[in-house]
């Protein structure tokens, strides 16, 4: 049996997550804040999503009457359908809060306040509750009023500064980045407040985390760089100011393959492997330092190596002589690639509209207490609406009330 097969069968039989126990509450919209709770649920938290009795605004984005978006950032969530600007509506969210553990928001700062969910006020009926703000510039600063979407957040980080080719414009990614990352940042520390609860008598937190903040933290050495150089980064293509090679090259079948060597021995190896043996004993290559005097000779002569073969033969090549390169892949090539399909990178969960969807599995893996994807974003408004209401102490007559007048949509 190998590794894999052992922690399949493991999932089988335990496989409810990490946090199992956990109570997460998410009024959130859009991306950032809900991937957040998404996190939380794949590793076994109970997530009560807040979404107007009307739909989630993701529930129609692309195209077709299925939102894939929707399926992505609801999965593993329970649907409340709860109109939190009406005031009878924050008072159904603030009953229910009363028995979580985190409250998860990404509206702009101070809005929540307004429906009286601020974190002062919920504490005093709740003081072991960890509240999350996600919001485009942060709950502080001049701009921390200003409307906050992730691709503004790319822009105003420097992300988008620093990525394109030498000679063309800013680039932005085609996807949620920023929401992305501000969302792993948001996962860890709302870990992080409470394990800190354990530990302080049972006081929750206020986290405050913005789109741009956690996305400057990836650029590395960038504001190091400028504070105490004055180096400003540029736009550079593929290449890294600092490690030479590393680029993505086009093949002979006009496909591609990236190569990182920033250590000296992997670039000495792949000198070897494109028949380049001299350079590996020739100290005007053997340091990176050395290197990076000559990276349009070192780009070149490995470019035109490239071209004369395959996508395969290269990647044959270069993995006899471990060299550090991988194939750049579209979405096709990844799901087919084989390690990724023995690996179980890639999982089919049963949808009653969509049928068997593949998407891809919890990425943390653990061994005792794996998470799963138990079902995917759920179709239909407020499917829980109900349950949770009774659990709150609402009477069938009350939730009905709500229900008619637009409050709450109880499925």
């Amino acid at each position: 049996m190998t590794q894999n097969d052992s922690m399949t069968n493991h999932k089988t039989f335990q496989g409810e997550g990490p946090l199992k126990g956990l109570r997460v509450v998410e009024l959130g919209m859009l991306f950032a804040g809900p991937l957040v709770a998404t996190n939380l649920a794949d590793l076994g938290a109970e997530v009560i999503k807040i979404e107007h009795p009307k739909g989630d605004v993701v529930r129609g984005l692309g195209q077709g009457k299925t939102s894939l978006w929707w399926s992505v950032v609801a999965r593993n969530k329970k649907l409340v359908a709860v109109d939190v600007k009406k005031p009878e509506g924050a008072d159904v969210i603030r009953k229910l809060l009363e028995k979580a553990d985190v409250f998860i928001e990404n509206f702009r700062p101070g809005r929540v306040k307004e429906w009286g969910l601020d974190y002062d006020s919920l504490r005093k009926t709740n003081p072991g509750l960890v509240v999350l703000h996600v919001s485009g510039y942060g709950q502080t600063g001049p701009y921390s009023a200003r409307p906050g979407v992730g691709t503004l957040a790319e822009a105003f980080s420097g992300y988008a500064h620093v990525t394109g080719e030498a000679d063309g414009p800013p680039t932005l990614p085609s996807y949620p980045l920023a929401d992305g990352v501000a969302a792993l940042t948001a996962t860890y520390a709302v870990l992080a407040a409470l394990w800190a609860r354990e530990r302080n008598g049972g006081i929750g937190d206020e986290i405050d985390i913005s789109l741009y903040e956690p996305l400057l933290s990836m650029t590395g050495p960038m504001l190091i760089n400028y504070t105490k150089g004055g180096v400003i980064a540029r736009r550079e293509g593929n290449r890294a100011r600092w490690s030479t090679p590393r680029n993505t090259y086009r093949t002979k079948d006009d496909r591609w393959i990236a190569v990182s060597s920033a250590a000296d021995s992997p670039a000495m190896r792949l000198f070897r492997a494109i028949g380049r043996e001299d350079l590996a004993d020739n100290p005007d290559w053997a340091t990176n330092r050395e290197r990076l005097k000559r990276v349009d000779e070192c780009d070149g002569m490995i470019a035109d190596w490239m071209l004369k073969h395959t996508q395969a033969e290269v990647m044959e090549r270069l993995s006899r002589f471990d060299v550090l390169a991988a194939p750049v892949n579209d979405v096709e090539t990844i799901v087919k690639d084989r390690h990724v399909q023995e690996r179980g990178t890639v999982v089919s969960i049963p949808d009653p509209v969509l049928g068997d969807t593949p998407v891809q599995e919890v990425v943390p893996r653990f061994r005792n207490a794996p998470g799963r994807i138990n079902w995917l974003g759920k179709h239909e408004v407020g499917t829980e609406t109900r349950d949770f209401l009774e659990e709150a102490g609402f009477a069938h007559d009350d939730i009905m009330a709500l229900h008619q007048r637009g409050i709450v949509k109880a499925a």
